[in-house]
């Protein structure tokens, strides 16, 4: 064969060769995330009791694409309205493009716009979200699923209904696992966040909280045999800030952001995403909604201890709401014999006590953050949370003796 052959066959070879790699590093690399991600979904294989667990939390349905079953409100005619005044409603309306909350004034239509986005996972409540050219908006009506009733979204007003509260790129930091925002631009109403809204990954998924695995899957697919984790952040090896770093990114409150926390990677210094919270730390004047790393770390019990962490008491891989039975149990980890005052339990089941550590000293308690009214409520409700300072709560405790008796 002459040389001239020979260069051609090898530079087809090449091409062939190239092309191939081309096509091979677009199917490994799909996730908008960019390099090193590989997308959730491959984490069943291994892995699938977890992710099967896992996908039922509240941390992985923080958000969805608005749907039927994803939408906890009802549209049917007899609970699908939400009266502001006698002559000003918003109706939740369901067509043949989907759902729509509608604004009328005396029957006659004013605005409307779609559900796209659901935030929150139902268990608590839901705020939904839609999208206005490369925007994004909050709708007027949320849902609270305690009242099974629709309610004005969080710190709406009570008296005129508004569609106008722009969604920063923050709330899906938190919420989401990623959406690209394309630009920030100055407004009227101050900074607004653009995005494009193909390149969004909905809920909190493994890598949002594992890092990239796109190297950990590569290596264990060629290395069955191999049963030691590699090249994927395994929090059992993190130190205890570095633990509790990766619950404050989003459990801390709101805070100045110095990068995206999209890209905040187990072991990472959270400093280095977020402005330190530097504010002093009062427990009766923090509010429940959202600052639970500032109140665990006041606890007694977080002060006391040397490992205890976030994780010690949440396995973040299983849905374990109302399951205090449970989390009573850890806490017998560290109060194996806890002491409470005999005069002041007399009638009470000792096995009650033990099994329900949590409703005395970790009570739900009503948020001045977010707040709602149902159409059916004179004033607005609070959302209750569950403190995250662990402490005695003496009205909790009487609540909890009166019930047991």
């Amino acid at each position: 064969m002459d040389r001239r052959k020979i260069y051609i066959l090898a530079s087809f070879c090449l091409t062939i060769l190239i092309f191939n790699n081309c096509i091979n590093r677009q199917k490994k690399n799909t996730d908008f995330r960019g390099e090193g991600y590989i997308g959730s979904e491959k984490c069943s294989t291994c892995h699938k009791e977890i992710y099967d667990s896992y996908v039922k939390t509240a941390h992985y349905l923080s958000s969805s694409p608005a749907s039927k079953d994803a939408i906890k409100g009802s549209f049917s005619k007899d609970s699908n309205e939400l009266y502001y005044r006698p002559a000003l409603k918003v109706v939740m309306e369901k067509t043949d493009s989907g759902f729509y909350q509608v604004a009328y004034v005396n029957n006659i239509e004013k605005q409307a716009a779609r559900f796209d986005i659901v935030i929150g996972s139902g268990r608590k409540g839901q705020s939904y979200l839609y999208w206005f050219d490369d925007n994004v908006f909050q709708l007027p009506v949320s849902y609270y699923v305690p009242g099974k009733s629709w309610v004005n979204s969080p710190t709406y007003p009570l008296e005129k209904v508004l569609f106008n509260r722009n969604i920063p790129v923050g709330c899906f930091e938190c919420h989401s696992a990623y959406i690209k925002k394309t630009a920030t631009k100055p407004s009227a109403d101050g900074m607004i966040d653009y995005f494009d809204k193909s390149k969004i990954i909905y809920g909190i998924d493994c890598e949002r909280c594992h890092g990239p695995a796109e190297a950990h899957v590569n290596f264990h697919e060629n290395n069955p045999n191999e049963k030691k984790s590699t090249f994927i952040a395994n929090a059992a090896t993190l130190a205890r800030q570095e633990k509790l770093d990766m619950c404050a990114m989003c459990h801390s409150g709101a805070r100045e952001t110095i990068s995206s926390t999209f890209y905040f990677n187990p072991g990472s210094k959270l400093s280095k995403y977020l402005r330190p919270d530097t504010s002093t730390v009062r427990t009766s004047q923090i509010d429940v909604h959202g600052k639970q790393y500032q109140l665990l770390t006041a606890s007694k019990c977080f002060i006391k201890s040397k490992t205890m962490t976030c994780s010690s008491c949440h396995n973040t891989h299983a849905e374990e709401r109302n399951n205090l039975r449970d989390f009573s149990m850890r806490c017998m980890n560290c109060h194996n014999n806890p002491v409470h005052d005999p005069a002041k339990m007399i009638g009470v089941d000792r096995a009650g006590i033990v099994n329900n550590c949590i409703d005395c000293h970790m009570p739900a308690r009503p948020s001045a953050v977010i707040t709602m009214k149902s159409q059916s409520q004179a004033e607005p409700i609070p959302a209750l949370v569950r403190t995250h300072y662990i402490s005695v709560y003496a009205d909790e405790t009487i609540k909890f003796i009166l019930k047991q008796k």
